[in-house]
């Protein structure tokens, strides 16, 4: 008796654990359970369907932003899509990343980048900073201000423009690859 409650015991667990590891390969490996990110924390950026991710390196963009580039394009604003744009950006939230001057949006397909990068991808340009531009940066991240998006080594930055861009996508665009969430990492 005790031998068959071993054995169902560790099936059990190698069950939990099969699951859990194909969870987390799904590209929806991110549960909302993570918590509201804040200013300066390690975060992806997805796309709603939680296939691609944002890369800011050369695998996907044209060219990388230098940090110290501020343009435009770089000075970016982050709205909710699916209720208010109030208070802090949650992880279950859909947003959009609007230039400032509200003309052009962020889009993480194939329109924009040269290449869409899977939702598993994990290097330097894909684990990113939300840092404010105009404000001190404490708390969790908010709507409607002013932000810079910068690598994990803060040496390239999210540009929305021509520059890193194939093509800059109009704000208006509205796609899976236009509607984000962003996750804590």
């Amino acid at each position: 008796m005790i031998i068959k409650l071993r054995s169902w015991f560790r099936a059990g667990v190698l069950a939990v654990i099969l699951c859990t590891a194909l969870f987390l390969g799904s590209g929806i490996a991110y549960a909302d359970t993570q918590g509201t990110p804040e200013w300066n924390d390690l975060v992806g950026i997805f796309s709603e369907d939680g296939r691609v991710r944002l890369d800011v390196g050369i695998r996907a963009m044209k060219e990388e932003v230098p940090a110290s580039h501020d343009s435009w394009a770089t000075r970016l604003v982050i709205e909710r899509l699916d209720g208010p744009s109030s208070g802090p950006v949650e992880p279950d939230h859909l947003v959009g990343i609007f230039s400032e001057d509200g003309s052009t949006r962020l889009d993480l397909g194939i329109r924009a980048m040269k290449e869409e990068v899977p939702a598993s991808h994990e290097s330097w340009a894909t684990r990113l900073r939300i840092v404010p531009l105009n404000e001190l940066a404490l708390g969790s991240i908010t709507y409607g201000t002013v932000v810079g998006v910068f690598s994990e080594d803060a040496r390239v930055r999210l540009d929305v423009g021509i520059c890193a861009m194939k093509e800059e996508v109009p704000a208006s665009h509205e796609s899976w690859a236009t509607r984000l969430h962003i996750r804590k990492l």
